[in-house]
């Protein structure tokens, strides 16, 4: 784990969870499924990751953080409205920080 990334995943998952929902967000789907969903799915392996102080994801939930990455990158184009774009961008952030750490792990194997 690199301390930096756990850090800053950290700050952003405290922020992300003391915001509401955007109105503007809900209704909205990206391949099928609500971005509320996506939010959903990223809650279980993010509050895992930062609540296990070592930053660490067993390989379901990394799919799983990868998986919703993938789609928040389709949808962020797609949002325009400044507070639901930082929303979904926050989101796309973490995955992304937390993605990049476990590749570099992997690849120093």
């Amino acid at each position: 784990m690199n301390k930096a990334v756990f850090d800053e995943v950290s700050v952003l998952w405290a922020e992300h969870m003391g915001l509401t929902f955007p109105d503007g967000l809900r209704g909205v789907e990206i391949h099928g499924e609500p971005v509320a969903y996506l939010d959903f799915c990223m809650a279980g392996p993010l509050t895992s990751y930062v609540g296990s102080r070592r930053g660490v994801l067993d390989p379901d939930q990394l799919q799983t953080v990868r998986e919703c990455a993938r789609d928040l990158r389709a949808l962020l184009p797609r949002v325009h409205r400044r507070e639901n774009r930082a929303y979904v961008a926050r989101l796309l952030r973490i995955a992304d920080l937390i993605i990049g750490d476990a590749t570099d792990q992997e690849s120093s194997l």
